[in-house]
């Protein structure tokens, strides 16, 4: 039985393609979407900290995938959305 993990609430003012709201706050271990691409260099590791960062082709999202934690903090968090 997979465990529920409560949905994060999105800050409405971005506005990320449908995929990448779908992806937003779900568990790390769900893949990431066909539009995501891995950015260079772009796994960050240390004792206690281990994500990769995407960016999506789409609404040019970024995202943060944290591997290495509590298991309710290891999710895939939204950085920005194209805002810059």
């Amino acid at each position: 039985m997979a465990a529920h993990y409560p949905r994060q609430t999105m800050d409405l003012r971005i506005q990320p393609c449908s995929r990448c709201a779908d992806l937003y706050g779900k568990p790390a271990t769900e893949p990431p979407h066909p539009d995501l691409t891995l950015n260079n260099a772009s796994v960050v590791v240390t004792d206690v900290h281990a994500e990769e960062h995407y960016t999506c082709e789409r609404c040019r999202a970024v995202f943060a995938r944290i591997l290495i934690g509590l298991p309710k903090l290891q999710i895939w968090m939204l950085l920005n959305a194209g805002q810059h």
